[in-house]
């Protein structure tokens, strides 16, 4: 005899089979967000004194705004930062050169031995804390803006009687379009340097050209304006070793005064600095 409910208890009983079968399904577990607790000092560079005021801003690498932002008060700030991201921070104090630094807390995820990858600040101290999260504590160092005083971008090195910019001189003249675009008050002069070979006056025609190559490159590859920028060449007249005229040296002793280097000649003191929203960090080793 035909059963009507039999015919509804089969869809019931099949779906019951299945779930005995396969296994109830267990919802995805969503992985806890762990993070870098940083600490961050701001000192003068040359004295070490606490620089209350200085303005600190978060961008991530791959946002084109700034994420958070700090002003130091009692000697520090305090940032949250999200492991697995690439930071680059920037601090800024009128009548100091604003900085770029990197802090790299995607590093450790790449590299097993490392919790996080760092330039141009120094780490004092790194703790472990529950959860996979660490606290950092750090310090970052701004200088003061002062005029015809070298900066401490690396030397752009030359090729014996060759102006033309070698390749292994273009990631030191990034960093100094990036200052530059960070500090759009400052104008500089490159001074191009020749070694003691050759006559003063073919070196000092030598050394003008390698200063208008160096110019060349930041106004072209960088986009910086020529009106900030002012080529000197200098011959033979500001040699950094003993290698003058008559004097055996080898040719890694000559290298070294081949050579462009850069001061500041022009700030516009209590202007506000604008900042770039990326760009890559200007000095200091990577930890």
């Amino acid at each position: 005899m035909f059963n009507p409910n039999n015919e509804m208890r089969l869809p019931l009983f099949l779906v019951l089979l299945m779930i005995f079968k396969n296994g109830i399904s267990q919802p995805s577990i969503i992985p806890q967000q762990q993070y870098l607790f940083l600490k961050l000092k701001v000192l003068d560079t040359n004295t070490g004194q606490t620089l209350n005021g200085t303005l600190l801003r978060v961008y991530t690498r791959s946002k084109a705004q700034w994420i958070d932002s700090s002003i130091v008060k009692n000697g520090f700030v305090n940032f949250r930062l999200e492991k697995g991201q690439n930071y680059d921070i920037v601090g800024q104090l009128n009548g100091y050169l604003t900085v770029r630094i990197n802090f790299n807390a995607a590093c450790g995820q790449q590299e097993a031995n490392k919790v996080f990858c760092a330039s141009g600040i120094t780490i004092e101290n790194i703790n472990r804390l529950p959860d996979n999260n660490n606290s950092v504590e750090a310090s970052l160092s701004l200088k003061q803006v002062n005029l015809n005083e070298i900066l401490s971008v690396e030397h752009i090195n030359y090729d014996f009687d060759k102006w033309e910019i070698r390749r292994d001189a273009w990631e030191e003249l990034n960093k100094l379009v990036q200052l530059l675009k960070d500090n759009p008050t400052i104008k500089i002069e490159l001074g191009s340097h020749t070694d003691s070979r050759a006559d003063e006056t073919y070196n000092m025609i030598l050394s003008q050209k390698r200063a208008e190559e160096a110019v060349k490159y930041l106004i072209n590859r960088g986009g910086i304006s020529k009106e900030r920028l002012f080529a000197k060449g200098y011959g033979e007249t500001q040699l950094l070793n003993q290698c003058k005229d008559f004097i055996p040296c080898s040719e890694k002793q000559h290298a070294i005064n081949r050579r462009t280097e850069i001061k500041i000649v022009g700030y516009k003191v209590g202007q506000s600095q604008g900042i770039q929203r990326r760009g890559i960090p200007i000095s200091g080793a990577r930890n």
